[in-house]
């Protein structure tokens, strides 16, 4: 297996791209992220992932195509993986019921020439062919023969698993049966997020990578466009935010940091209810002043850094860490919840809210590829392999309701919560298809460290 880092810029989190059959590093070289690097894998006549080379990152986000999703199964260690998404693949590679049909992948091993590659790839693209067709390289069509035989071989014998957070279908696809995809992930142990397309075998994997890892810049960019309008529309956080703050349990909270306080919507009412000395805030963009403690500090950072640096330095320095509807933008849910152990006290209480899978599913019809959020069993085991104890998780369905589509368009405009999103580029399929209501799914995280 060959892997090439296409963007090297020495970052500490990485896109782990796991090429399709057929394709090498230059196919994926468009995909780049800020504050990433992105390596390629591919070449599959041998499946033997270095696993050292992921030593320097405190964050990878794994996406696998095709093929390449069993090649990632087969050899990744998935406990250094942060978020993992197959495309168009399963990890059976050769399989009646749950992957290609076994004649079909066996007689494209053996009858392999330039003249059915070509077929395959057509095939493979549908109508997208003429736009990619100049960006696949010619490979020697005995090294993809030997790939096949190879994946085909030790599929035999391989009983590796991985674990999945999101798996893409594309309906129309003409490599991997879709209904066989839909077999294969609706019956795997990691039961992971199945969202279908309206699309062919290949699809552009930069839009996959876009949705899943938030530009941080246009996330605060956004929420810092919707401070004046935030707390006049933001009807579900208000709820999810005094219900948090329910949960919580009644103790003597002296410093505090809080998460992304944007407007000070959770701000205020924490204060009234737990009156902290002080409070350390952490937002992407600049705060007003709340007020809301006799000492205050304000930092503009990307809040994942910003507490691992602090972990560091300073451990035990809080008695509260508490955050509102803004974890669902972290990547690496596990390196906060690790940091947020290290920076509380003995007896100091972690409170936060995320969001579930299917939250805002209604705009799924017109961008499918959206954020990842983690199912609440993994959250809790999360939290209790770090060492915490008495984690308590609820979760809820919010339901707002709209006069029309336009104000569904104008309440995300008017809360930021698109994020990253570009839903002006989607507009006109937004105000054709989706319903008048938005469905917030919150989960409320409670957790102690021990005294």
């Amino acid at each position: 297996m060959r892997c090439e880092l296409t963007t090297d810029s020495g970052a500490s989190r990485l896109i782990l791209i796991f090429a399709g059959w057929g394709t090498d590093a230059s196919f994926y070289s468009h995909i780049s992220v800020p504050g990433y690097d992105t390596m390629v894998a591919y070449d599959y006549s041998q499946l033997d992932f270095p696993h050292h080379i992921l030593d320097r990152y405190h964050t990878v986000c794994l996406f696998a195509w095709s093929l390449g999703v069993y090649a990632a199964a087969a050899t990744i260690p998935f406990e250094k993986i942060s978020m993992a998404i197959a495309v168009n693949g399963t990890e059976h590679p050769a399989d009646d019921n749950l992957g290609i049909p076994e004649a079909i992948y066996d007689g494209t091993e053996q009858s392999l020439n330039e003249r059915n590659l070509m077929k395959f790839r057509r095939r493979m693209a549908g109508e997208a062919f003429v736009d990619i067709k100049e960006k696949l390289t010619a490979i020697p069509i005995g090294e993809l023969k030997e790939q096949l035989a190879e994946i085909r071989r030790h599929s035999l014998s391989n009983g590796k698993q991985g674990k999945w957070h999101r798996v893409y279908i594309s309906d129309n696809d003409a490599i991997f049966p879709a209904a066989n995809q839909s077999r294969a992930w609706e019956s795997h142990p990691c039961r992971p997020e199945i969202k279908h397309l309206d699309a062919p075998h290949y699809l552009d994997l930069f839009q996959v990578v876009k949705g899943a890892v938030p530009a941080r810049t246009k996330v605060g960019e956004r929420f810092k466009r919707a401070l004046a309008t935030y707390d006049g529309n933001a009807d579900a956080q208000k709820n999810i935010a005094s219900r948090l703050l329910d949960f919580m349990p009644c103790k003597k909270i002296e410093d505090a940091l809080e998460i992304g306080p944007g407007s000070g919507l959770f701000t205020y009412l924490f204060s009234e209810r737990f009156n902290p000395a002080g409070i350390d805030y952490i937002d992407l963009y600049p705060l007003p002043e709340y007020k809301a403690a006799l000492r205050e500090t304000y930092h503009i950072a990307d809040a994942e850094e910003w507490m691992e640096k602090e972990a560091a330095e300073r451990e035990c320095a809080y008695d509260a860490i508490v955050s509102a509807s803004a974890i669902q933008w972290f990547v690496n849910p596990r390196r906060f919840f690790n940091n947020a152990f290290k920076l509380l006290n003995p007896g100091g209480v972690l409170a936060c809210s995320s969001f579930l899978p299917g939250n805002l599913a209604e705009l799924s019809v017109a961008n499918p590829y959206g954020l990842v959020y983690r199912k609440e069993d993994d959250i809790k085991d999360m939290l209790l392999s770090i060492g915490y104890c008495e984690v308590v998780t609820e979760s809820d369905d919010l339901v707002l309701e709209f006069r029309s589509a336009r104000d569904v368009i104008k309440h995300i405009k008017d809360t930021g919560v698109g994020g990253s999103t570009n839903h002006a580029a989607n507009l006109g399929t937004l105000l054709k298809t989706i319903p008048t209501h938005l469905t917030y799914r919150p989960v409320y995280i409670i957790a102690m460290k021990m005294k």
